[in-house]
């Protein structure tokens, strides 16, 4: 039997409500559970699946959707979940109503995870409480980001976000970050995602993290002008166990970049920078070390810090024999690439290196970019096409993938049932605050099509708890191909779209 229950003017955030949808579907006497809040999309999804959502549930009321055997099993379930919200930190647990009510002093660092409109006074009270303060929450005007990172400007206290998915501070990971080892590069980023690739090849080249501090995406707009990525610069250039900083973001105004690359020109220690699509012009009388990609950044900060260089991926003779290989497989009939990525900027990385590399190569999108064609439905997938399952036109239907990757899996049951389907890219992002398994329910999937080519990428560090190891081996015992960073698993799938266009010239 299917329930659902409404506890009105509940907020809790997505990541929250994901873990607690899992620990409900991995009882024995419940066949399916969902959580979120009252959004259209949210009850438009559940009674889609079923469910008898109740009149009246709002955005700013939380649902518990189960179905179970019984009655007892249903009731069971639904206190279940409470006790979990209720409990989540354990022995270590304090409940504050509000901010005010903390002691003085006793926190240095608060995290926001509220109603967008919401959240701007709650960050206020914490930087006037002497909080630097990492911001979840999404959808905050853009009018109150300016004010709240101008107040921590003039109160001395960063602002991470809104919006920022990726923090490390203290040794402790923020949002969807990974557990990356302490190291001597700093790491600022309007990235989510490039910040903890980043931070996870360092940890994969020997080197480790000092903190991660992420801005916000939209902190390299003219409307907020870097504030925080040019603050957090100046902490880092006097942070002790600093030595090398890397600033990561996606293209951004071009005016705030040359303002940001000025600041470090003053700094103390050197300065690594990807600016994704920027060319060499960007860095054109500047001191930092330009990087054209997530990959060279984190090689370029490792070579910085120890004086080796020491490259990731396959040699080019190796590269060349895996091409060969790989494109002998695919039968003549099969033609189509198929990116399903999870993070924006893994997807960005990967159009622009495709259109550099294959310009003759027709290639479609989900998203409004220059690289790419864009789709006519973000539901059907067109010729080559790669896709931002993260973005705002799939999360709008369900979570975003790296919370629960049931969304992508349908996708990928999708696209494999096309014939002309030949090679699939897949990223994988790890770490204590997204899925507690990402990559395993993918394996039987691949090992199911062989005829396909998968080609993966794992974002994560040894500490996460998903066991990064582990998954590699189950992939490349299925039959995947595991690049060693985003890159080249894009660069992979480049050499092989231009293979499948040279059978297939003029389609």
């Amino acid at each position: 039997m299917k329930k659902v229950f409404v506890v009105p003017n509940r907020y809790v955030d997505s990541v929250a409500l994901m873990g607690v949808a899992e620990k409900l579907a991995a009882r024995d006497d419940v066949q399916g559970a969902e959580s979120g809040m009252g959004t259209p999309a949210n009850i438009e999804l559940l009674e889609s699946l079923g469910y008898p959502v109740p009149a009246g549930a709002g955005r700013y009321d939380l649902m518990i959707a189960v179905d179970a055997m019984d009655d007892a099993a249903v009731e069971a379930a639904r206190a279940a979940a409470l006790d979990a919200l209720d409990n989540s930190g354990g022995a270590h647990r304090r409940v504050y109503r509000d901010l005010k009510d903390l002691p003085s002093g006793a926190f240095d660092l608060a995290q926001v995870s509220l109603p967008g409109e919401y959240a701007a006074a709650e960050v206020k009270k914490a930087l006037r409480l002497g909080m630097d303060v990492f911001v979840f929450s999404d959808n905050v005007p853009l009018g109150e980001e300016r004010a709240m990172k101008e107040l921590g400007r003039e109160l001395g206290r960063l602002v991470m976000g809104p919006d920022a998915g990726v923090g490390l501070i203290g040794g402790v990971a923020l949002a969807a970050g990974s557990i990356v080892g302490p190291g001597g590069v700093g790491i600022v980023a309007a990235s989510c995602s490039g910040a903890q690739e980043v931070a996870c090849l360092l940890e994969r080249l020997g080197a480790g993290v000092s903190e991660i501090i992420g801005t916000g995406g939209r902190d390299l707009l003219p409307e907020i002008g870097g504030i925080t990525m040019r603050m957090a610069l100046e902490r880092m250039n006097r942070d002790a166990r600093t030595r090398v900083i890397c600033l990561v973001s996606k293209l951004a105004d071009a005016g705030v970049m040359d303002s940001v690359l000025t600041d470090a020109d003053r700094l103390e220690k050197p300065v690594v920078a990807v600016f994704l699509g920027g060319g060499d012009n960007l860095f054109a009388g500047h001191r930092a070390h330009g990087a054209a990609s997530l990959q060279e950044a984190a090689e370029i900060s490792y070579r910085l810090l120890t004086g080796e260089t020491k490259p990731l991926g396959w040699p080019e003779q190796a590269f060349d024999t895996l091409t060969a290989k790989l494109l002998a497989r695919v039968a003549p009939q099969r033609k189509a690439f198929r990116g399903l990525y999870c993070g924006g900027t893994f997807t960005e990385e990967a159009l622009l290196l495709f259109r550099a590399t294959n310009p003759q190569v027709p290639l479609t999108s989900n998203l409004n970019t220059r690289y790419a064609r864009r789709l006519a439905s973000h539901l059907q997938s067109e010729g080559n096409a790669i896709l931002d399952l993260g973005a705002e036109d799939f999360t709008a239907e369900a979570p975003h993938p790296v919370f629960d990757p049931s969304l992508r899996l349908k996708r990928l049951q999708k696209e494999l049932d096309d014939p002309e389907v030949a090679v699939v890219l897949l990223d994988f992002i790890t770490g204590p605050g997204v899925s507690p398994n990402p990559i395993l329910p993918f394996v039987p999937v691949i090992r199911e099509h062989p005829e396909v080519v998968f080609i993966t990428a794992i974002c994560g560090a040894k500490g996460d708890p998903q066991d990064i190891a582990a998954a590699r081996d189950a992939l490349i015992e299925a039959g995947a191909v595991v690049a060693d960073s985003n890159y080249q698993s894009a660069r992979l799938a480049a050499a092989l779209m231009a293979g499948l266009h040279g059978r297939h010239p003029h389609e």
